[in-house]
């Protein structure tokens, strides 16, 4: 039975109908399996570089606590992919032992056959995949604690940081603005007085920034990300204080969040 259900000359040959062209069907059924074989190697739709460098960063920039929210969260979604597949890796299985205990198997069964087994090696694929992008999840929480110093963490951890990040934030979509067409766009303005900062003094921050920049580049300098990524570090921190003054503005107080709406570490324990 097994036999019958390999890609082969002859099995294929026929559903390709009269005008079948026999080199190329020949040229696959040879080098199919080998391919299919390496392709298990891939069962992640993303790559471990594209899964830490770009998903976690993609809506979070360079902040730490985002990225450790963002791993929780993509991890969650695996977790459910893969109680889910529970399921239907119990239902392929039995699809394809009944298939396989039939004797005298017709056509139509051996082409299900045949469509049972690539579907249960494609959804093994596909959970093994899973497993890996949660395991370099798993590295990449770990990484990020140990490098920002980030032990045991609660929302309140999280809602601390976040006045700062926005406001990181705004000045990087500030920065790209100016690089691109010269100007401000509206976004970034309205972005950063959202949290308090004068868009005419963030505008000169950044003015100045790129044309020191220029000239350190005329020179012959040879600039990495990092030089940017320090100097939105230093506008957080300069003007994180704003965010205070305009909460103070609108709430009449400067911290707005209530942490009896969290749960916080003593609370989980």
């Amino acid at each position: 039975m097994n036999d019958l259900t390999l890609l082969t000359q002859e099995n294929m040959l026929p559903i390709a109908g009269p005008n079948v062209n026999v080199p190329a069907v020949k040229k696959v059924t040879e080098n199919l399996p080998a391919l299919t074989e390496q392709a298990k190697a891939f069962g992640s739709s993303n790559s471990q570089s594209m899964l830490t460098n770009m998903t976690l960063t993609m809506m979070n920039g360079h902040s730490p606590m985002r990225m450790l929210r963002q791993v929780l969260a993509e991890t969650e979604s695996r977790r459910k992919n893969l109680v889910s597949a529970q399921v239907k890796h119990a239902e392929a299985i039995e699809r394809l032992e009944k298939l396989e205990s039939i004797v005298n198997p017709t056509n139509i069964e051996i082409a299900k056959l045949r469509e049972a087994k690539i579907q249960l090696e494609d959804m093994e694929t596909a959970v093994n995949g899973s497993f890996i992008d949660i395991a370099v999840l798993v590295d990449a929480y770990e990484n990020i604690k140990e490098k920002h110093g980030i032990g045991e963490w609660d929302a309140s951890m999280f809602e601390a940081e976040e006045k700062r990040h926005h406001i990181r934030r705004g000045f990087e979509h500030l920065y790209r603005s100016m690089v691109q067409s010269g100007v401000s766009s509206e976004g970034p303005t309205e972005y950063l007085m959202q949290y308090g900062v004068h868009p005419q003094q963030a505008t000169l921050e950044v003015m100045g920034y790129i044309k020191h920049t220029e000239q350190r580049i005329i020179k012959g300098e040879r600039l990495k990300g990092s030089d940017c990524e320090d100097f939105l570090d230093k506008m957080a921190d300069r003007y994180l204080d704003c965010a205070d003054d305009v909460s103070e503005r609108i709430f009449g107080k400067t911290e707005t969040t209530n942490t009896d709406y969290m749960r916080l570490l003593e609370a989980a324990e």
